[in-house]
């Protein structure tokens, strides 16, 4: 879902995007195991300082006459400074845990609260929220079910116009994609774009239930504050 959102404003004549500019980072300074860990670190930027100057925004991103968008996984950005991220506009996208679970679970055997994120996000949303600039939450399930109008409101949200060209791409690997596309943009690669769907229902597995139940507070906290 994230990464459709990117190929959303991928699609705006005004914006540029970034895939995940902080994952070599992350991966360099936790050790996690990926299956795309070699791949991503024989390109990406390993260091803070050269994952920052990845996402460094030009002279009319920084003026606001264009729109730079970066896709994160909330717990790449640990570690970091949180200067690094001042005059940033944030949105927190997050899932149904179940949901989490059964997407991880067919990649990573035993995912660790530190792959899904819920704690992290979390406590961006209160850090956030506590100095004054609350971020804009998106659940991924309103997302699915009504694409344009959730869309539409977060660009309001961000103070952006609409613009409908968000709702359509074209299939197949994009330009944007970060060098983990094989292994994890399939599904989204099939895709042409938005279309309203009923969300669907997700079995945890049993040896996940307790990381389950965990993200399961973090979530019912999240969704009162979703647009």
């Amino acid at each position: 879902m994230s990464t459709a959102l990117m190929y959303s404003f991928a699609q705006r004549a005004d914006a540029r995007v970034l895939d995940e500019p902080l994952y070599g980072y992350f991966l360099a300074r936790t050790g996690a195991d990926r299956p795309d860990r070699e791949a991503t670190l024989s390109i990406w930027p390993t260091t803070a300082d050269g994952a920052l100057r990845h996402m460094r925004a030009t002279e009319e991103e920084e003026s606001g006459s264009r729109v730079l968008f970066c896709k994160h996984i909330a717990n790449h950005a640990e570690g970091l400074p949180w200067s690094a991220f001042e005059g940033h506009r944030h949105v927190l996208l997050f899932r149904n845990p179940a949901a989490v679970m059964a997407s991880y679970s067919a990649h990573i055997e035993r995912p660790l609260m530190r792959d899904v994120g819920f704690d992290h996000q979390f406590r961006l949303f209160e850090q956030l929220s506590a100095a004054g600039t609350p971020p804009v939450v998106v659940c991924s399930d309103r997302l699915q079910a009504d694409p344009s109008g959730t869309l539409g409101r977060l660009c309001t949200a961000l103070g952006l116009e609409w613009s409908p060209s968000m709702m359509h791409w074209t299939p197949g690997p994009r330009p944007e994609d970060g060098p983990w596309a094989p292994w994890w943009y399939r599904g989204v690669h099939a895709s042409s774009g938005w279309e309203a769907r009923p969300t669907g229902t997700h079995e945890v597995p049993p040896h996940l239930a307790e990381l389950h139940s965990a993200c399961q507070g973090f979530y019912d906290t999240l969704i009162q504050h979703a647009i």
